[in-house]
């Protein structure tokens, strides 16, 4: 194996095993990686210098700035939409309503909705915010560690699970000793490795546990039965609250338990449903909604010639554009931006817009549905979206 030849004036502990780590986030596994998340600093909002200095600067200075505005844009920022607000509100409640029930099952939410809604960052949004709440609330339970036959054991309230595809309940159980760091012998069954995590998770206080991606689990007639009753035994030996997100959940084995009536019923019971959708503008209301996430974006935006409001007054071009799917928004704009750093142009506005190709999903709508329109709408739409041309263009 081929070794590092550190120069002389390094020490060889420079050649750490993070240092040629990718600066951006992935999906987390582990608690420790969970732990980074919760950790990570966003890229600052560089200073928007004044455009005559901007074009003095020399070219290193020029590529560390034009660097740190890419990276900002890149992160650009989780708006908090009133649907997000308003499904954190019935997670928060469900919580508070589980904390303290008779051994038992507790309510679970299932998080169900089209793909790229965003249903992986409001849960990881909502996880972040209660982790953070437990650390200003009770630091002392973050400080204090011990070794239980020597294995760490370490205050850990939220487990956040993505799931791989098909998987199976021992799939699952190993999930989730992974994230634990729990250790389980070789040829282990499936039993013994949850009765592992259910002993673990007692001793580390797990409060929330996210089960996301839960589509990808064998949901169907033959095996939703065996994987709904082992996701139950799960949840009935520990005192805490699950969710589960995913594509098309309400008709999958979290729901439907084979054919039997009994158990459907026993399941749905079991759960409270959540559907998120993609962004309607048929109301005042609902318009003034999507200009609002279209407006926290653009404020963002770390560019030298692009005149605030201009994405606000495409508000109905950026509906088409994207279907009203924030993600697909966020795509379209973070890709606009890099092209407007990129090419100097240093704006973004319809024409460049044009240009970007999103995910197929919302590119073939607009193709299809949109196309024969291409009229922009009148800023005047955004300063007063309940008018008549405006209500009718969106319907």
């Amino acid at each position: 194996m081929l070794t590092p030849d550190p120069s002389d004036d390094k020490p060889e502990d420079a050649f750490g095993p993070g240092d040629f780590r990718h600066p951006g986030l992935s999906e987390p596994r582990t608690k420790e990686e969970w732990r980074e998340y919760l950790d990570n600093v966003l890229p600052p909002r560089p200073v928007l210098l004044p455009l005559a200095v901007y074009e003095q600067l020399n070219a290193e200075e020029r590529h560390l700035h034009n660097a740190a505005r890419a990276a900002h844009h890149s992160a650009l920022v989780i708006v908090r939409t009133s649907q997000m607000q308003t499904i954190h509100h019935q997670i928060r409640r469900r919580i508070m309503t589980n904390a303290f029930q008779p051994a038992g099952a507790r309510r679970s939410i299932v998080l169900d909705g089209p793909a790229t809604l965003g249903k992986s960052t409001l849960v990881k949004t909502f996880a972040y915010d209660f982790e953070h709440g437990l650390r200003r609330s009770h630091p002392e339970r973050f400080d204090k560690r011990y070794v239980l036959d020597g294995r760490l054991i370490d205050y850990t309230p939220v487990v956040y699970i993505n799931i791989p595809s098909q998987a199976t309940p021992k799939d699952l159980s190993i999930a989730l000793a992974q994230y634990l760091a729990q250790p389980y012998r070789s040829g282990a069954t499936k039993s013994d490795i949850t009765r592992l995590v259910l002993e673990n998770m007692r001793r580390v206080g797990v409060e929330l546990v996210i089960i996301d991606d839960a589509h990808f689990m064998d949901l169907s007639l033959k095996e939703g039965k065996v994987v709904n009753d082992h996701l139950k035994h799960i949840a009935n030996h520990t005192a805490a609250t699950f969710i589960y997100t995913g594509v098309d959940l309400k008709h999958s084995g979290l729901f439907l338990e084979g054919t039997g009536d009994a158990r459907a019923t026993q399941t749905a019971g079991r759960n409270t449903l959540f559907h998120m959708t993609p962004y309607r503008v048929r109301t005042r209301e609902e318009k003034a909604d999507w200009v609002s996430v279209i407006t926290a974006m653009e404020e963002a935006l770390v560019l030298y010639k692009h005149r605030p409001g201009t994405l606000v007054s495409e508000w109905k071009y950026l509906y088409r554009r994207t279907g009203g799917n924030i993600s697909s928004l966020a795509e379209l704009i973070r890709e606009a931006a890099a092209d407007a750093l990129l090419t100097g142009a240093e704006r973004i506005d319809r024409a460049l817009l044009d240009t970007i190709v999103i995910n197929e999903h919302a590119q073939s709508t607009y193709d299809a549905m949109w196309r024969e329109d291409p009229l922009p709408p009148s800023p005047d739409q955004y300063r007063n979206p309940g008018e008549e041309d405006g209500e009718a263009a969106a319907s």
